[in-house]
């Protein structure tokens, strides 16, 4: 492949980036955004949102990484008895992907309504003392909480019944090879068919977590994925969250 890939360095990429025959860069969600931006990366796992601020970049169709349900990696913790979605009022965002944090902005303003003038969102620093947390990636799997987090791919799910795509190969060129197209699809098949194959022999969490974990996720870009990404969109349209979010298919 003669594309700079680069990948997020989380345990659900694993199933995509396994089986490729050429090494990607592994970072963060949001320094991904930032590497293609300067062409450091042509093609990565970005945050879908990196689609809706730069409609001249192309999804690579057919694969993504999403949930259809609990993701069980993206989760926001309550530090505080009493305090939910329903009523937080002060929140540390995670900004290592902003696909999330709008996310949780959309969940808060559509689904339960609150104002959003009424909450304050701490980033990037974290404040000495804060109602809530949201957390993504490794780390809000490992994170411990006396009281139950709300996964934002439940809370999704539950409210809109489609899936949630939280990131997908995203390429900085209008155009991306059909071989290359290929490889990132043969390479997602292989990696979801051999999922015990793709965990790693050294981790903080055991083989059978990282295994229904993964299995739980979504890999495939299908329809019913394609809708829940536009409503998405038009969510985060709706709430002027961004300017106006476009984006559109690499051409294979």
């Amino acid at each position: 492949m003669l594309y700079k890939l680069g990948a997020v360095p989380y345990l659900n990429a694993l199933p995509l980036i396994h089986y490729l025959k050429d090494r990607p860069r592994l970072e963060p969600p949001a320094p991904l955004a930032r590497l293609l931006k300067i062409g450091e990366l042509d093609i990565a796992t970005a945050p879908i949102v990196t689609l809706f601020e730069n409609p001249q970049y192309s999804l690579v169709p057919g694969v993504c990484i999403g949930s259809n349900g609990p993701v069980g990696s993206v989760k926001v913790f309550f530090l505080e008895p009493g305090v939910d979605l329903t009523n937080v009022r002060t929140i540390y965002l995670d900004m290592e992907s902003k696909t999330s944090a709008l996310l949780l902005k959309v969940l808060l303003k559509f689904k339960y309504g609150r104002n959003l003038e009424e909450i304050t969102f701490f980033h990037p620093i974290p404040p000495r003392t804060c109602q809530a947390k949201l957390l993504i990636g490794d780390k809000a799997m490992k994170e411990l909480s006396t009281t139950p987090p709300a996964d934002l791919g439940y809370e999704w799910t539950s409210w809109t019944g489609l899936p949630f795509i939280y990131a997908a190969w995203i390429c900085r060129h209008a155009e991306v090879t059909g071989r290359a197209v290929q490889d990132l699809q043969d390479a997602r098949d292989k990696g979801m068919a051999n999922i015990a194959s793709v965990i790693p022999e050294k981790s903080v969490f055991s083989f059978d977590a990282i295994k229904t974990y993964l299995e739980n996720l979504v890999y495939t870009l299908g329809p019913k994925e394609m809708e829940g990404l536009n409503l998405f969109r038009d969510y985060v349209s709706r709430a002027e969250f961004l300017e106006e979010p476009k984006f559109q298919y690499a051409v294979s």
